[in-house]
């Protein structure tokens, strides 16, 4: 009995002391349980703050991406507008330019056609005078083509004598004679006499010899001349024929 006596407070004791420790140990792991909560709980607050500053940031990025993508694609455009304008105008330079050209090439054709042609004419009408000159002298005898040339020679003094000498101011110092062949004596004189009626030109006939002529008499006096050759002739109706040819 003493014993347990004895014994029985310490138990109580003890039982008193543990109850108190399980007591304070319970209290501290619920502390530190709490606590763990909320830092878990402070943690997860922290996380989600983090995981909404990531979703702002990136939406952030996508519009900015956006907006840039964008104004690239119009810049885009914008330069393929450009560069479309660009190449038009450009290929409307190029055919204006084409068109030009082409106009140049027609027109220089049409001179150089025109020059030809002015060529053709003028070798066919030189041709032609020759030809004639050549013609004349194969067909008509010697004989024949005196006579011609006497007649030419007259029909010369009368336009001479038809002529109103009052309007004509003639430098009769300095006069030149050609004919095809030697003048009659008769048609010198009567040269002579209209020259001084006409023109106060005393003169004295020493013509000069030219075989082209064929026919006539060229006469220069002072600053008249009166060319009454066949040679002229031929000149002039060779001017005629080409005023009739066509191309």
């Amino acid at each position: 009995m003493d014993i347990l006596r004895i014994l029985l407070p310490i138990v109580i004791s003890h039982v008193v002391i543990l109850v108190v420790i399980i007591i304070v140990i319970r209290r501290l792991l619920l502390s530190d349980t709490m606590s763990a909560v909320e830092r878990i709980r402070q943690v997860e607050a922290d996380v989600r703050k983090k995981e909404e500053a990531i979703r702002r940031d990136i939406e952030e990025h996508e519009k900015d991406f956006a907006k840039k993508k964008t104004e690239a694609e119009q810049e885009l455009q914008k330069h393929r507008e450009a560069s479309e304008k660009e190449v038009s105008k450009m290929r409307e330079q190029v055919l204006s330019d084409a068109k030009k050209e082409g106009e140049r090439v027609i027109d220089q054709a049409k001179k150089n056609e025109e020059k030809i042609r002015q060529q053709i004419v003028q070798d066919m009408e030189e041709k032609a005078v020759n030809y004639g000159g050549e013609v004349f002298k194969l067909v008509f005898s010697d004989e024949l083509a005196e006579q011609i040339d006497g007649k030419f020679i007259d029909e010369l003094l009368d336009a001479l004598e038809q002529i109103d000498s009052s309007s004509i101011t003639v430098d009769a110092s300095t006069a030149d004679f050609k004919s095809s062949r030697p003048i009659a004596p008769e048609q010198k004189v009567r040269l002579e006499k209209l020259l001084d009626e006409k023109f106060g030109a005393k003169v004295k006939i020493q013509e000069k010899i030219d075989e082209n002529l064929l026919a006539g008499v060229v006469l220069k006096l002072g600053s008249l001349e009166i060319d009454g050759s066949l040679l002229n002739r031929f000149n002039e109706a060779a001017v005629e024929v080409k005023k009739n040819i066509k191309f």
